[in-house]
């Protein structure tokens, strides 16, 4: 078995190339899950969509309560035992991984059984269900500690590989499922794709590290204790941030209506979710290189800067664009009873706009192992964001959701800001600031031009706008990598 090259300080290329991979795969996944959503919708109706969702709900939340939050803790310690070259101390604790996730699945099992008694307790329907779903999590849960894994081992192409066709895989496992049993096929294909993605994962992994576990081994478990103290906050966090989410939902449907929070609902989908695929590179490639180097602050803060500035370059156009083709993409993929989102999404765009900035410096925390840092800062945001939410849906009514949005995601900046300076020495540099000045300014014109021109005008002038955005980030990719450049070299070639 050949071991992987030693680590070295990741080139702005590097990040880039792994960003927009990543982010490719990401938006391929999107793309087969709206097919998928569309067949369900056809074969299934809307009482199996909402089925399914429920089912998926629960496994998320026993996923969520039983997994000890062991993924994020692996990636974490392998990159760093990665950058040190220890493969002996790899291979152990890779054996104490796949242990604990063993018996997480246990776990996690046997909380499915207690989840259906106290669900039949208030006779919710479709209870008893509920411990099907056994399967479905298990397999979850020792795909996450695989999935890990790979991630700290820095086998990136390897897990882009595995997204992509997992998500393959679970278009055509499901679309059969429902065709040929309907409603009762909703489990036993939720439970055949997640051992299908495992089996997925196994199968890259174990050529890597034969599968080894010692589930008696008091030992064992005894040296997995401190992937909970990193984990559980970590688990904890986000719990708090799901619950923030249920009160502000809660909130819309009382003092609202439910086409409020269906709106609701579509623009944060549209605005977080779809264009929040240039971060699925941060779990994947950035975090792992960040906790290699979690004990430098100089290469912490060339590794942070370099991930800022990637994230702007490529997603400041996107945001243009995307405000600017609000009204035609609502029409795409829903219809025009959606249209009344359009001023929610275009307020809201200064939300994904500073995540930019704050997810990657949040990520340090996690780095280092000071999980308890990083859920106390997620809590504060959190308890702010839904503050800043209520308050201007109050004035402002739906426009008023993405201007808190906006608010909260500039209030994480500064929070994270000031206080990893001051903890972990994080600067900013003057490269990375200029640049996400540069590109702010070009988005606060496009978001007044969409909020105040006539249709045509809009177009016009976000067009405008949405080229000038790109130029620059092409100057940028021209002065800080050689990305541009070797494209220009295969465009020719293949002109030949």
């Amino acid at each position: 078995m050949s071991e992987p090259a030693k680590h070295q300080d990741a080139s702005l290329d590097h990040v880039l190339k792994y960003t927009g991979v990543f982010g490719g795969v990401q938006g391929i996944n999107i793309l087969i899950g709206i097919i998928r959503n569309k067949l369900a919708s056809k074969l299934l109706g809307a009482a199996g969509i909402g089925l399914m969702g429920f089912y998926i709900s629960v496994s998320d939340f026993v996923n969520s309560c039983s997994n000890f939050g062991i993924p994020i803790s692996t990636v974490q310690h392998i990159s760093e035992l990665f950058e040190e070259d220890d493969f002996a101390r790899i291979r152990s604790f890779i054996k104490i991984v796949r242990t604990w996730c063993l018996w997480s699945a246990l776990f996690a099992c046997l909380i499915c059984v207690a989840a259906m008694f106290g669900l039949s307790l208030f006779e919710v329907n479709h209870a008893r269900d509920v411990v099907l779903l056994a399967p479905m999590v298990a397999c979850t849960i020792l795909t996450g500690g695989e999935i890990s894994i790979l991630k700290g081992l820095r086998r990136l192409k390897r897990v882009a590989s595995i997204s992509l066709l997992g998500a393959v895989l679970i278009f055509c496992l499901t679309v059969p499922f429902f065709w040929a049993l309907g409603l009762q096929g909703i489990i036993l294909s939720l439970d055949c794709c997640a051992a299908a993605t495992l089996a997925v994962h196994l199968a890259f992994t174990l050529p890597l590290y034969p599968w080894r576990v010692a589930p008696t081994s008091i030992e064992v478990f005894r040296k997995g204790l401190p992937l909970l103290r990193v984990g559980i906050p970590y688990v904890l966090t986000g719990i708090a941030g799901a619950g923030m989410a249920v009160v502000l939902q809660t909130f819309l449907k009382e003092h609202s209506s439910e086409t409020t929070l269906g709106y609701y609902r579509v623009g944060y989908t549209i605005m977080v979710t779809y264009a929040g695929v240039i971060f699925t590179a941060l779990e994947s490639d950035y975090f792992p290189r960040l906790s290699s180097v979690n004990h430098d602050s100089d290469r912490c803060n060339i590794t942070i800067n370099r991930q800022i500035r990637a994230c702007m370059i490529l997603l400041s156009p996107m945001l243009i664009a995307l405000i600017v083709m609000m009204p035609i993409i609502l029409r795409v993929l829903y219809t025009e009873e959606f249209l009344p989102a359009v001023e929610m999404t275009v307020c809201a765009v200064f939300y994904m706009f500073f995540r930019c900035i704050s997810v990657p410096v949040a990520y340090t925390a996690l780095a280092r192992g000071e999980s308890k840092v990083y859920m106390a800062m997620e809590i504060i945001y959190d308890i702010f964001s839904l503050s800043a939410i209520i308050l201007c849906y109050l004035q402002w009514h739906l426009a008023g959701i993405g201007i808190g949005l906006s608010l909260s995601a500039l209030f994480d900046v500064l929070l994270v800001g000031i206080c990893y300076h001051r903890r972990y020495h994080f600067l900013i540099e003057h490269s990375t600031l200029r640049l996400t000045l540069q590109q702010m300014m070009l988005l606060g014109l496009s978001v007044a031009v969409c909020l105040l021109l006539p249709p045509l005008w809009k177009y016009v002038a976000g067009f405008i706008l949405l080229t000038l955005s790109t130029a620059y980030s092409v100057v940028v990719l021209q002065r800080e990598s050689d990305i541009v450049r070797r494209f220009s070299q295969k465009i020719r070639s293949w002109r030949r």
